[in-house]
């Protein structure tokens, strides 16, 4: 999709041009901060120095969150992605990312941290120029979908703008996997490779490449296993895909979850039963 002009944005937005303006102007009146307790594994607040860790959430609401809607349907959701992104992905999920490394003896996982806050506004307007959007497009959306200069994390545009931001980089680390017969996919923060042979040796490279591009490594969710690795919440063996333990101890302990809850833990069980037949 290209873009060139306000007026034209305001009819894909379904808005007229001058409200469309004002609210790119008057963004800081849409959200607010919700300050999420971090957790580990076991559901537990996790702790660093004696310090209990938040994760600062910036929903959008009201008018923005309707526009921002908007774009994630009208505009950035029609930008093609490249095959190795699985997160925020139409027709794709966790499971079919999972699936991708069954029957790869190495796998390397590794996790962006503060992911969204560490993209900034100048990498989203870049992002739409290098899509073909106008720079006076560009800018106006970069204000609907950037709060304080960052992608904020809670509003329903920033998944697809990350993954959009992100292809400079994925591309390069794309071509290396090319080139040393890996397999790459990536969960919007979660960025996984895998092979049949050994290739520990490049993993420094791989990393450097992250680094590069201003993306933070999370050392403590970064791992190099041979046997039976957790790749976007799903264990992957040689043949099969398994349920974590984590995920078993709650399908069965179904004691004071609603019946949505229940249907949903069961056809997720039945969604990994289901691609182990593929």
């Amino acid at each position: 999709m290209s873009i060139k002009t306000v007026k034209h944005l305001a009819f894909v937005l379904k808005i007229s041009p001058q409200d469309l303006l004002q609210l790119a102007k008057t963004v800081d009146n849409f959200y607010y901060t919700i300050n999420e307790p971090k957790l580990d594994k076991d559901n537990n607040p996790k702790f660093k120095n004696g310090n209990q860790l938040f994760r600062t959430l910036n929903p959008s609401t009201k008018n923005l969150k309707i526009i921002q809607s908007r774009i994630q349907r009208n505009i950035i959701s029609k930008i093609e992605l490249p095959d190795y992104a699985y997160g925020a992905v139409k027709g794709r999920d966790n499971v079919k990312n999972a699936l991708k490394h069954r029957g790869k003896k190495y796998n390397f996982t590794t996790d962006l941290s503060n992911y969204f806050p560490s993209i900034t506004n100048r990498q989203v307007y870049n992002m739409f120029v290098e899509n073909n959007f106008s720079p006076t497009v560009a800018r106006v959306l970069t204000q609907l979908t950037t709060y304080n200069g960052k992608l904020p994390q809670g509003a329903p545009t920033s998944p697809t703008i990350s993954n959009l931001v992100f292809v400079k980089t994925g591309m390069k680390l794309q071509a290396i996997a090319n080139n040393q017969n890996l397999i790459f996919t990536s969960f919007i923060d979660d960025l996984t490779f895998s092979s049949k042979t050994d290739f520990k040796e490049l993993i420094p490279e791989l990393i450097q490449i992250v680094l590069n591009d201003n993306f933070i490594i999370s050392h403590q969710k970064t791992f190099y296993k041979t046997y039976r690795p957790t790749v976007t919440g799903v264990i992957v063996t040689n043949n099969y895909l398994l349920l974590t333990e984590k995920f078993k101890k709650k399908l069965s302990d179904l004691e004071n979850k609603t019946p949505e809850q229940i249907l949903g833990l069961k056809n997720y069980a039945l969604k990994i039963k289901k691609a182990n037949s593929k």
